[in-house]
């Protein structure tokens, strides 16, 4: 039992509550608010702090890769569609606990399939804290990776078999989803059930990686008609396509904002991230792009680019918590600091958002105090 006391505490919902405290009870938290006393609780002073629930990294491909392996092990490539796959099977709990995602306040990931396949797999939850794997997986099947980029092309166009063009791409896409629903007799059953319950019950979110505006806008226009939700995977040309993506209400996920190459080659306009806020668009970041990481600390520094573009501190406090974890369907236990949700916690020696000289003091996964 741990009471952290006299903190400027973020919820993650936009709030912000000064000198406040958070009761904690094996692995959840059990109470926040200001003058809480517990006598057998052991206390940690974050007076000058502010406190943070766990942030959720929704797409990374670090820790679901099995390095230094020459294949990544989230990558099955034996034919372009696999929904059926689950990431689960590869998570690698040494890949992920030397990542010590946790030191930069990211107290889970959502590890997920690569862009090479048109239809990749589900993505699975994952805490970060060097615990046991019971303890660390949050949920199994937590949205359906897929990709429209040239990826998928690359990866098929060398074995001459379709997807070798955008055109083969968008097509098999559209005939996967016609096969699904006529109940095509030789298409595999559990790949039938995944397509059917995304696609048409709604059983998890989309996350689909499309990075041009030709991709974006093809995706979108493919799922205009579509009830399932869409998040836009490395979708660094977002600002090109800002209107479909304002009327489909499409989830963007950005990867490194914070190069100036990627933001040259692209000509990212990130001010109009605040459009996209403004119309309720939920917005997200991952250190993973193209299916690669570029280290933990990619999180915190796109971040920081999107408050210097103009979105409010506690709106990017959002995209880094309350957001992602909606995405994954997990908001009914990480997310936001509330009683009964689990006892995430990162504790900052200043806003992380506002400022890079902000550094992590406690980070609790669990009821833990893991750093």
């Amino acid at each position: 039992m741990y009471l952290l006391k006299n903190g400027l505490v973020h919820v993650g919902d936009g709030t912000v509550i000064p000198d406040c405290d958070i009761l904690t009870e094996g692995r959840v938290i059990t109470k926040v608010g200001k003058g809480l006393d517990e006598a057998d609780a052991e206390i940690i002073d974050v007076s000058g702090c502010d406190v943070f629930p766990g942030f959720i990294d929704p797409v990374s491909s670090i820790g679901a890769m099995g390095l230094p392996a020459r294949y990544p092990d989230n990558g099955e490539y034996s034919e372009p569609v696999t929904p059926e796959m689950n990431v689960k099977y590869s998570i690698d709990p040494d890949e992920v606990n030397a990542q010590e995602f946790y030191k930069s306040g990211i107290t889970a990931i959502g590890l997920a399939p690569t862009n090479g396949n048109l239809m990749g797999g589900q993505i699975a939850v994952c805490k970060t804290a060097p615990q046991k794997m019971r303890n660390r997986i949050v949920k199994e099947c937590a949205g359906l990776k897929c990709s429209v980029t040239s990826a998928v092309k690359k990866r098929y166009g060398s074995a001459n078999r379709l997807p070798m063009t955008k055109m083969g791409i968008f097509h098999l896409f559209e005939e996967t989803l016609r096969e699904a629903r006529s109940g095509k007799e030789d298409m595999p059953k559990k790949r039938r059930q995944v397509i059917l319950d995304v696609f048409d019950r709604q059983s998890m979110q989309v996350f689909c990686a499309a990075s041009t505006k030709n991709e974006i806008d093809g995706l979108l226009h493919l799922m205009k008609d579509e009830a399932v939700h869409i998040n836009l995977v490395d979708s660094f040309c977002f600002a090109d396509s800002l209107k479909e993506i304002k009327e489909q209400k499409a989830g963007v996920i950005l990867g490194n904002i914070n190069c100036m190459s990627q933001i040259a080659k692209n000509r990212m306009e990130l001010t109009k991230l605040v459009e996209l806020v403004e119309n309720g668009n939920p917005v997200a970041f991952t250190n993973s792009n193209g299916g690669s990481s570029e280290g933990r600390e990619v999180f915190l520094w796109s971040a920081i680019e999107a408050w210097r573009a103009g979105v409010p501190a506690e709106e990017v406090v959002k995209m880094m918590t309350l957001y992602p974890a909606q995405m994954l369907g997990i908001s009914g236990r990480l997310g936001t600091l509330e009683p009964g949700k689990d006892a995430d916690i990162s504790v900052f020696t200043g806003h992380p958002v506002v400022t890079y000289a902000a550094r992590v003091k406690h980070s609790m996964i669990n009821g833990e105090v893991i750093f």
